[in-house]
């Protein structure tokens, strides 16, 4: 088993996106560069979401055209539905990443719509990724529990990793996105995933609201886990 561990950060979507104030779209490169410069080599660096909803990352094309164009570099971009795929193909970004939640009403409420109606989208973003030789990754949010409908069970988030795998995705991240798994919780959900013996690479999204974050990143380590997540803020 490899010791080799990737981060990927994805402080310039999911920690600015929570900002009160829209920032300008050169204070957000300067970010990015101050990332690479520490030696951050993949992340999450703008969202294809509607401008009106989400003020934040209304400038992605420029900040994409802005981006440092140094060798060894991958930027992500989160799109939620095919017209954020298609601005996502338009402006040249080298990733993306779609998001389904484990929570039937945080998922209305996200993306208005139900969780089939988002996996049919996700399964269509891919293929259309595919067609266009463009890297598609996918979240299954709200993975450990939901503000509105608590504890997720957690056969319900293995069948979803087990559908996603299954449309093709080879990557797939697991988020805590209230901040509320513990150690035992990780280690259950994630060895009920190993066990299907599925051909994917996790990543795990942890967020530290109850100071749980290093535990937790400790104890997926131990399942197998050699991608993570890491922000200044949260969603």
């Amino acid at each position: 088993m490899s010791d080799f561990v990737e981060i990927v950060d994805v402080s310039p979507r999911d920690g600015l996106q929570s900002q009160p104030v829209v920032l300008d779209y050169n204070i957000k490169l300067e970010l990015i560069q101050r990332l690479v410069d520490s030696g951050i080599r993949r992340m999450e660096a703008v969202s294809f979401v509607n401008p009106k909803r989400v003020p934040q990352m209304a400038d992605a094309e420029q900040v994409i055209q802005g981006l440092p164009k140094q060798e060894g570099l991958t930027f992500i971009g989160l799109v939620l539905n095919m017209r954020g795929y298609e601005r996502a193909v338009t402006s040249g970004i080298q990733e993306i990443n779609s998001v389904v939640v484990a929570s039937e009403t945080f998922n209305m409420r996200n993306q208005g719509a139900s969780i089939d109606q988002t996996m049919q989208n996700v399964a269509e973003i891919f293929t259309s990724a595919e067609s266009t030789s463009l890297v598609a990754g996918v979240t299954v949010s709200a993975a450990f529990g939901c503000p509105f409908e608590g504890e997720i069970p957690q056969d319900k988030v293995i069948n979803l990793v087990k559908r996603l795998a299954d449309s093709g995705y080879n990557e797939i991240a697991l988020a805590d996105t209230i901040g509320v798994a513990s150690p035992s919780e990780v280690s259950s959900l994630l060895s009920g995933i190993n066990r299907l013996n599925l051909d994917i690479n996790l990543r795990c999204h942890f967020h530290n609201t109850r100071n749980t974050a290093v535990a937790n990143t400790y104890v997926a380590i131990q399942e197998g886990i050699r991608s993570f997540d890491a922000s200044c803020g949260g969603v």
